[in-house]
């Protein structure tokens, strides 16, 4: 055996479809797709005709080719720039009420019981689980601010195999006293808690990036005082670690922000002053962005997460993602549960082509546009882009391997559907069942039979 073919762990052989560009997704029919025993790709060919694919194969043993059918094809992972793991418990009640008023009387109450760390584990455990079965392969998640909790939530990710960016919120003031740390004591644990995950990091031995990175997660910057904002932009600097946070989502909330800080020219300065606004920042909404902000956003670098269903069900409003791109920002799709109903990155994109539609009907988001942003543009927003994100060689594998005629398929494939029919009728009718299986750095995902 040549010491390529010993190489490869892995070869699909059918149809891929991946974004090349925002406004480009590429079809590669009957294509060979080697990923390698580090789990990257290892080498791409196209348009290779059934008959002719064992010579290509370079000694690659047949035991290892994956063949697809006429209704399967492979896509990228999907990829949530922001998601919330201890509101999946409620994930669909309370969406009668607007931000703040939610945040009092729903989340709040919630996140408490995650004191203990037994029953965040259990939360945890399911929302991981939902998620990875929805064919995220890369989340960007908020825990809350027990730092036992926190080291659960990346136990269990870790346990079952997505790539993750966590974070250990801080909160200290503006929420209730049971969910109210000190700076110090907020600090103290998030140190903690980055230690944590490095020292795991640390004790494996990583032909690929480790699957989970600590995350700077100041809840906004109503929940923290300029001295914890700070701290933990001294924090992110000391360990070069990514920053996530919410900006703009309500018009209540940013008149607030505004008046905590008056010495910030708006509310995305608060996060720049403080040392939070970087390259590595996600910031979830921006919903009411005003040009200046947006250019900030721009110099900084920063990214976007695109939360339509949250801004629908809590009355935030419309984000204007059509100017986002135009201005070349890092946009990415999230699911914001439990402010969205979902933790299904396909109910994301669904839901941000209606957002895009009521904003702007004449100039509304196309489907290589929110495929990019389902896929390459949550891998930007996360600075993973030359890892994950599209089939290149030399990235990452994290994939989905559809199904589109699979058991109690929601979608119905007829005799007239094409390649292009089929993968548009999979992102707008498709769900869980559709994704057969889920690969995150070249290994496949045990996924739940719920």
């Amino acid at each position: 055996m040549s010491p390529f073919a010993s190489s490869i762990s892995k070869v699909f052989y059918g149809t891929f479809i991946h974004s090349v560009s925002i406004k480009e997704i590429e079809y590669v029919p009957n294509g060979l797709l080697f990923v390698n025993t580090h789990g990257r790709i290892a080498k791409i060919v196209k348009n290779v005709p059934k008959d002719q694919v064992r010579g290509v194969l370079d000694g690659v043993a047949d035991s290892k080719v994956v063949l697809l059918n006429d209704d399967q094809f492979v896509i990228p992972g999907f990829v949530d720039s922001h998601i919330h793991a201890p509101q999946y418990a409620y994930c669909g009640n309370g969406h009668d009420i607007p931000l703040l008023d939610w945040l009092d009387t729903l989340t709040f109450p919630h996140e408490a019981k995650f004191k203990d760390a037994s029953y965040a584990r259990r939360v945890y455990t399911k929302a991981v689980a939902r998620s990875l079965r929805n064919g995220t392969t890369s989340a960007c998640w908020f825990a809350t601010i027990h730092l036992d909790a926190t080291k659960e939530l990346v136990k269990v990710i870790e346990e079952q195999g997505q790539r993750a960016y966590v974070g250990k919120v801080n909160m200290n003031q503006n929420s209730p006293d049971i969910l109210r740390e000190t700076t110090q004591s907020s600090v103290a644990d998030t140190r903690a808690f980055i230690k944590f995950v490095n020292a795991i990091n640390d004790a494996q031995s990583f032909d690929t990036k480790p699957l989970v990175t600590p995350i700077i997660t100041p809840r906004f910057a109503i929940s923290c005082t300029s001295d914890l904002l700070t701290e933990l932009g001294k924090l992110a600097a000391e360990f070069d670690i990514p920053v996530q946070s919410h900006l703009c989502e309500n018009l209540n909330e940013i008149e607030f922000a505004k008046s905590l800080f008056p010495n910030s020219t708006d509310y995305t300065s608060v996060y720049a002053d403080h040392g939070l606004l970087t390259h590595r920042s996600i910031m979830a909404h921006c919903v009411h962005m005003t040009d200046e902000e947006l250019q900030l956003m721009k110099d900084r670098k920063a990214g976007i997460s695109h939360c339509a269903s949250s801004n629908f069900n809590i009355k935030s409003g419309l984000a204007n993602v059509r100017k986002m791109i135009d201005m070349d920002l890092k946009v990415g799709l999230g699911t914001d549960v439990a402010g969205g109903f979902s933790s299904s990155i396909l109910d994301a994109f669904r839901t941000a082509r209606t957002c895009s539609i009521a904003r702007s009907p004449d100039n509304s988001l196309l489907v290589p546009e929110l495929f990019y942003l389902a896929t390459v543009g949550g891998a930007r927003v996360m600075e993973l882009d030359d890892i994950i994100g599209n089939f290149v060689v030399g990235k990452e594998f994290d994939a989905i391997l559809v199904n589109t005629a699979a058991k109690h398929s929601p979608l119905d494939i007829f005799e007239h559907d094409t390649i292009h029919t089929k993968f548009e009728k999979y992102l707008f009718v498709g769900d869980d069942r559709n994704n057969e299986k889920v690969y995150v750095q070249g290994k496949e995902v045990r996924l739940p039979d719920f």
